[in-house]
């Protein structure tokens, strides 16, 4: 018993941490190899991956490069064409200039100073001696123009009381030689405040033959001319249309009494006050209010006042 127990202590014992000792080498090697194979396939994957990346850069550094190229192409070239484009506007603008040069010294040589005209027509010099009659008509053969009509006509209404430059043989003149119904209006109205009517009943009796024309327009037009007037004697010739079937007509007939009647035309308005048209009874209404407030002598005699508010107007600077 004792033998078997040394032969266990001297040999088997040992044999068994020879065993154990070559098991644990054996697995520690085999461990190592299987961590030596997992970390070269590691390494190889990186190196692999470090490749793929080096050659993604150099990619996109071609691609950089061409694109910042191509932008530059672009850019050089919208550049370029800009500049072109600058050159011709500079080069139009520098060709129009002369142009737009001599057409303002065009224009300031032939357009007329209108206040300088006033002022030629209302004065008489030694450099130019000639009747206001005479200057207006030059003026108006010149161009019988909507401006020259009204120059004449402003400068005709300056003149009302000057007898010494603009006499009434002058003024009868120049309404016999011009046919403007405006310019001879007006003349007639500065005649009618030296105390002289005969031109405005002329003016009258021209426009009077349009009440009478089917067409309702023209009695319309006739109506406007004869308000302009301001003057009493065109309410009796006005007075009729009142009673017009056009209620165009019977409105413009209205608004004409009112400019030229006085208190004894109320009457002639008052029949209209209940008229069926709303239009017409409030203006009825309204030009009864303005009559009554003038005597039976008022407008039988033009004021200053009513020939401003009906002259032609003057449009050019």
């Amino acid at each position: 018993m004792g033998n078997n127990t040394d032969f266990k202590k001297h040999f088997l014992v040992p044999a068994f941490i020879g065993a154990a000792f070559t098991y644990g080498v054996h697995c520690l090697t085999d461990n190592e190899a299987t961590q030596l194979a997992q970390i070269s396939a590691l390494e190889n994957r990186i190196l692999d991956l470090e490749l793929l990346l080096n050659q993604k850069e150099e990619e996109l550094a071609d691609a950089r490069f061409f694109s910042a190229g191509a932008f530059a192409a672009t850019s050089q070239q919208h550049k370029q064409q800009q500049d072109q484009q600058q050159k011709q506007s500079v080069t139009t603008a520098e060709n129009a200039l002369p142009a737009a040069s001599a057409s303002a010294e065009t224009n300031t040589q032939t357009v007329p100073d209108n206040q300088q005209l006033l002022r030629d027509l209302g004065t008489r010099s030694d450099r130019d001696p000639r009747s206001f009659s005479e200057k207006a008509g030059a003026l108006l053969a010149s161009g019988s123009s909507e401006d020259n009509i009204a120059i004449v006509s402003k400068s005709v209404f300056d003149m009302a009381d000057n007898r010494e430059m603009l006499p009434d043989y002058e003024l009868e003149s120049l309404y016999q030689q011009q046919s403007n119904p405006e310019l001879q209006r007006v003349v007639a109205q500065v005649m009618s405040t030296r105390g002289d009517n005969r031109l405005l009943e002329k003016q009258i009796a021209k426009s009077q033959t349009l009440l009478s024309s089917d067409d309702p327009q023209r009695r319309q037009q006739a109506l406007v001319e004869l308000g302009k007037t301001r003057y009493v004697g065109a309410a009796s010739a006005i007075t009729p249309l009142l009673q017009d079937k056009n209620t165009n007509v019977k409105l413009d007939a209205l608004l004409a009494l009112r400019a030229t009647g006085n208190q004894s035309h109320v009457h002639a308005v008052e029949a209209l006050l209940n008229d069926p048209d709303p239009a017409v009874s409030w203006l009825a209404n309204d030009v009864v209010n303005s009559l009554q407030n003038l005597s039976d002598k008022a407008r039988s005699q033009l004021a200053s006042a009513d020939i401003a508010a009906e002259l032609p107007a003057i449009t050019a600077p």
